[in-house]
C-alpha cells in the first residue's frame, strides 16, 4: 500500500510539473490567473445572490440550490484542509511558477475553487441543461488554473471536482424529496 501512495504521489507532482512549468505561455499566463477567480468566493457568491436577485422562478430555485451546496461543500473543504495537512506545491516543489506576490498560507488539499466551480456546474446543468456545455468546461478551466497558477496539486483539483459534484447532487437530490 505505501509503494502505491508513493507511486501516486509522484504521478501527482509530475502531472503538476507538466502543466504548472512546461505547459507554460503567455496566452496561460494571461488567462488562467482570472480564470481561477471564477471559483473564488467573491464572484461564486455574488453569481448566487445575483441569479436569486433577478432570476426568474427557477433561477431562484437554481440559486438557492447553488449557494447550499456552496456552503455545505466549502465547509467539508475546511475540514479536510485542517485534517490533511497537504503543503501547497510552490511551498514543496523548486521554481513554481507563482502569480500572486501573496502567496496562500493553508493547506492545499482538496481545492476549494475546484469545489465552487463544480457545486456551481453540477446544480445550473441540472436546471438549465443547455447551458453545460459551456459549464462544465468552465469548472474544468477553474480546475486546471489552480494547478498552472501553483495553488494546487491535480489530486487536489479532482477531490475538489469529487466533493464539488457530489454535494451537489445530494443538495438537488434533498430538496426533491422534500418538495
Amino acid at each position: 500500500m505505501e509503494r502505491l501512495v508513493k507511486y501516486l504521489y509522484h504521478k501527482d507532482q509530475k502531472l503538476f510539473i507538466y502543466i504548472n512549468k512546461k505547459a507554460k505561455c503567455k496566452l496561460l499566463d494571461f488567462t488562467m490567473p482570472k480564470v481561477t477567480h471564477l471559483g473564488g468566493a467573491s464572484f461564486t457568491i455574488l453569481s448566487c445572490l445575483l441569479l436569486y436577485l433577478f432570476g426568474q422562478e427557477e433561477s431562484k430555485i437554481a440559486s438557492a440550490e447553488a449557494f447550499i451546496t456552496l456552503i455545505i461543500s466549502q465547509s467539508i473543504v475546511q475540514i479536510f484542509k485542517n485534517k490533511i495537512y497537504r503543503k501547497r506545491p510552490y511551498m514543496v516543489i523548486n521554481g513554481v511558477n507563482t502569480f500572486w506576490n501573496k502567496l496562500l498560507k493553508d493547506y492545499s488539499f482538496p481545492s476549494g475553487h475546484t469545489t465552487a466551480g463544480f457545486s456551481l456546474a453540477v446544480i445550473f446543468s441540472i436546471h438549465f441543461p443547455a447551458y453545460s456545455l459551456i459549464i462544465y468546461p468552465l469548472a474544468t478551466m477553474v480546475g486546471v488554473s489552480r494547478i498552472y497558477t501553483g495553488m494546487h496539486y491535480p489530486s487536489d483539483v479532482l477531490s475538489g471536482a469529487f466533493l464539488g459534484s457530489i454535494f451537489a447532487f445530494v443538495t438537488h437530490s434533498v430538496k426533491e424529496l422534500l418538495i
